[in-house]
């Protein structure tokens, strides 16, 4: 795909565990750069996206989840379906973890010129 192919000089960091912190070097590359808020955009709700989500709130970085760019499924054999994982994974995040938002709203909220010098995009 186009838009996942890495640019001259962009650092590439591969996670291998549900949070994109404890298997990278993203905390320290985040504080080098003094960048003190997170966009989260990712796959599944219930795993990846909330441990993220929680990990980054606790190291003390600002957290915004892009709630139109977080998918998720059924746990059938919890007898959950996506909806109820994704509704309950947000409210849980919102709960003092992290700030919810539409896509255009954060993206609106990006382009205010107080946040742009913090604030950068990552995908966990």
């Amino acid at each position: 795909m186009p838009c996942a192919r890495d640019h001259p000089g962009e650092t590439i960091l591969v996670k291998t565990t549900s949070s994109a912190f404890p298997c990278t070097s993203l905390e320290g590359h985040l504080r080098e750069r003094g960048i003190t808020h997170l966009v989260v955009v990712d796959a599944v709700a219930g795993f990846c996206v909330n441990s993220t989500g929680r990990s980054t709130s606790d190291l003390g970085f600002a957290v915004t989840v892009v709630t139109d760019a977080v998918i998720g499924f059924d746990l059938p054999s919890a007898g959950r379906d996506a909806q109820t994982i994704f509704h309950v994974t947000m409210g849980l995040l919102e709960t003092g973890f992290a700030e919810l938002g539409e896509s255009d709203a954060v993206i609106a909220k990006l382009s205010m010129p107080k946040l742009q010098s913090s604030t950068r995009e990552t995908q966990s």
